[in-house]
Order: C-alpha cells, then structure tokens, then sequence
C-alpha cells in the first residue's frame, strides 16, 4: 500500500498492469542509458560490457540495502578522468590499474560507511551539511548540462570554419529541443498512466522524427547504419578481468593511481551523499536513514569495484534515476530491479543493443535537458527545504564559493582535481573555518 499520496507506487509497491510492469521500467533503463553509453565512449572501454557492469552494480546495491532504495546504480561520470588516467599507465589500456582504482574506491566508501555506522549520521551532516550538498547537486546539474553541446553535436563547432545555416549543426538542436517540449507537454498535460511516462514519450516522439528525416533526406543520424551493424542473435561481452594478465602495476603506478581515484572518490561519495538525499524528499522517506547512509555507501563501493572487475568502470548513483522518479512518482525497487535486468540482458542481445545504440544523442540530450535542470533544481529545493539562511554572512560564502568553484572550469594539481570535487573540497574547508568560532552578533 503506498503510504506517500504523492507518489503513484513507493519503495515497497509492484505495477498493477502489463503495460505498468513493461513501460514503467523502459523508461528508467531509457533514462540511464544515455549516461552509461557515453561514459564507456569517454573512457573508451566496450559498450555492450559497460551494461552489464551497470546492471551488477544496481543489483549489488539492492542486495546490500536489502532492496529498500529505488536508486539506480550505474558507470560513474565522476571517475571518468581518473579511469583514462589509469588506462594509460605502463602497457595500455591498463584494466588492472582501474581495478586497483575500483578496490580504492571501495575502501574509502567503506571507511565513510564505518563512522557513519558508528558515529551516526550526524557526523556526516556536520561535514556535508545542506550549506554544501544543496549547491553541489546544483553544480553536478550544471556540469552534466555541459554534456548537452556533445549530444547534439556542437561540440566541436566553430562559426568561424562551419556554416551555422548548414541543417547538420541545427537539425539536432531542434530535435533535442522538441523533445524537451514534449517531454514537458507529455509531463502536464497527460492523464492517468500516461502522465507518469513523458521521458519514454519524447524518446520515442525524437527516434520517429529523426528516422523520417534520415529516410527522406540525405541527413543522417546513423540509425540506418546501427541497425544494419547486427550480426546475429547473441554476443559474448568482452570483460576486463580477461585483459588483466596483459596489463602490469608496480609500486609507482600504485602511487599513480591513488592519486588518481582518491579525489574522485571523494567527489562521488558527495553525489552518491547528495542523490540519496534528493531521493528523500522525492519519495518522502529519508534513505540516509533507512535503509541507512552506511549500506548505501557500502553497497555503491562494491559496485563500484566490481564494476571495475567487469568491465573497466566504477559505479555510482544515477541522477538521470533520481529525476525520473521525480517526473513519474514511481519510485518502485521493482522497477528499477527489472530496468537494470534488462540492460544487463542487452549486453548478450545483439538486436537490442544496435536498437538502443541507433537512438540519435539529439534525443538523448532533449530528455538531458530537462533531467539535468531538474537535477540542479533539486540543489535548489534542498536549500530551500533545509532552511539555509542566505543572509547569513558564512552560508553565503560557502554557497557562492561552490558555485563558482564548480562552474569555472578551475583545477588543482591535475585536470582530475576540479568542478564538483574541487567545488566540494573549498566548501567543506570553509564552512569548517568559519564554523569554528560564533561571535557575539555574527551575521
């Protein structure tokens, strides 16, 4: 029975229709999909193994939080300087290296999930408190929204060498912004079950769009030529603990690779932090609390190091799943258990994945442009809903100092050590220092 009338189905809740039970949990796999394959196409690991790695860890995660958190658990953004970092060292790509990565990361979510254990969740509060994940998450929005130029392809574009006219550079850019509008229409203005899908409807809406427009002009999308790619029914995924014997790490490559992972780590375990508060106050039930902050850290470690193992990734805890739920007030374990089955099952499913893969990044960055917002948007309620006094002289820095620490593009030491880690580091330093004393008439 759901308890929380804000949401269609709680934690605890099954689908009550066929279609319930088929389109709720395309639209979460739909929502991650994007992130997961451009991730991999970053670090340039195999796509199809990358799946499965997703898969493993949500289903690592639900076991360790004994299946009572309806995040989905996937390749993390955060480490992808680190995992390039580690594939280049000694004899590349160096998959053993991002292994001993995944262990590190394991153990530094596990030392937090140990003093969350038994110092309570206060400590951590007192370390991360709304001053600082409130406008992290909002940096993390704004970063992933960076993402966006790539998906419709402006990347790489220059007005000085391109025709800006040429339907190549604008084409895309429509199709991401119709999508967004029908998501958006789809997410007002439909009723009953319809209502609760409108990322699935702009997906969709986008694919046809794009398929009619590479049908009848000589603009591609590549769809055609996904779809063709198809050899036969079933393929073997190509593993990273297969690639390990070719690979060699000493004793400087060790020190390497601790430096490569430890800020990132830092900076994922804040998202990680962040995203299951956000959750929270979506589903109205607080994660950090139960099943506990310390086996969802604990349950993102370990899928981050077997994530590692499998395919060359860590994990983390997926925004793109956060905003979903939001949109759709279905926060259903079931759902997000059989979304991350499916994608696992895509791996050895040849025809899917060409299907998957043939869907434009313009489409994806349509949906992108409403769920990363929404992810900022939600470091905003998360001020806004933990009271942070803005006329408070010390809040005020520390939230300003984040922000633009995030959004600056600065780095320190290494390209690895900036945006939202470097944000969270400066926030975390000042808010301690001008936290130690309170004097008489402070402001």
């Amino acid at each position: 029975m759901n308890e929380n009338k804000n949401l269609i189905y709680d934690i605890h809740d099954k689908p009550k229709t066929i279609k319930e039970w088929i389109l709720y949990p395309i639209q979460m796999l739909m929502s991650v999909f994007v992130a997961t394959v451009l991730i991999a196409s970053i670090c340039g690991t195999p796509i199809d193994v990358c799946l499965l790695g997703g898969c493993l860890g949500t289903l690592t995660y639900q076991i360790c939080t004994k299946f009572r958190s309806p995040m989905f658990i996937s390749n993390s953004g955060a480490t992808v300087s680190a995992v390039i970092g580690a594939l280049a060292l000694g004899t590349t790509p160096n998959y053993l290296a991002v292994a001993i990565g995944g262990c590190i990361i394991a153990v530094i979510y596990g030392l937090f999930a140990i003093l969350v254990k038994y110092k309570g969740i206060a400590v951590f509060n007192k370390i991360f408190p709304a001053t600082i994940v409130g406008p992290v998450t909002v940096v993390i929005g704004l970063n992933l929204a960076g993402f966006i130029k790539s998906y419709v392809g402006l990347n790489n574009f220059d007005a000085t060498i391109h025709n800006p006219i040429d339907p190549q550079w604008w084409v895309p850019v429509l199709v991401a912004i119709v999508v967004a509008i029908v998501v958006a229409v789809v997410s007002k203005y439909a009723k009953g079950f319809w209502k609760t899908i409108p990322f699935l409807f702009g997906l969709v809406v986008g694919y046809i769009i794009c398929l009619v427009i590479e049908l009848c002009t000589p603009m591609s999308f590549g769809i055609l030529t996904e779809l063709g790619k198809v050899e036969g029914l079933f393929r073997v995924p190509e593993f990273a603990f297969l690639k390990w014997n070719n690979n060699h790490v000493g004793w400087s490559e060790f020190l390497d690779i601790l430096l490569l992972f430890t800020p990132v780590s830092i900076c994922a375990l804040l998202e990680h932090y962040s995203d299951h508060k956000v959750l929270g106050n979506i589903i109205g039930h607080d994660l950090t609390e139960d099943p506990g902050l310390h086996k969802t850290l604990m349950g993102d470690g370990v899928a981050s190091m077997l994530g590692t193992w499998v395919c060359g990734l860590p994990n983390t805890s997926y925004g793109e799943s956060v905003a979903t739920i939001g949109f759709s007030k279905v926060a259903s374990v079931i759902v997000t258990t059989i979304a991350a089955l499916v994608l696992g099952c895509l791996a050895f499913i040849d025809p899917f994945q060409a299907l998957l893969k043939s869907i434009p990044s313009c489409v994806f960055g349509g949906c992108a442009i409403i769920l990363y917002g929404y992810i900022a948007c939600s470091g905003l309620k998360t001020i806004f809903n933990n009271k942070v006094d803005l006329e408070n002289n010390k809040n005020l820095i520390v939230v300003s100092s984040i922000l633009t620490v995030g959004v600056s593009g600065l780095f320190l030491f290494s390209s690895s050590f900036a945006g939202v880690s470097l944000a969270m580091v400066v926030g975390v330093i000042l808010n301690l220092l001008l936290g130690i004393k309170k004097h008489k008439g402070e402001n």
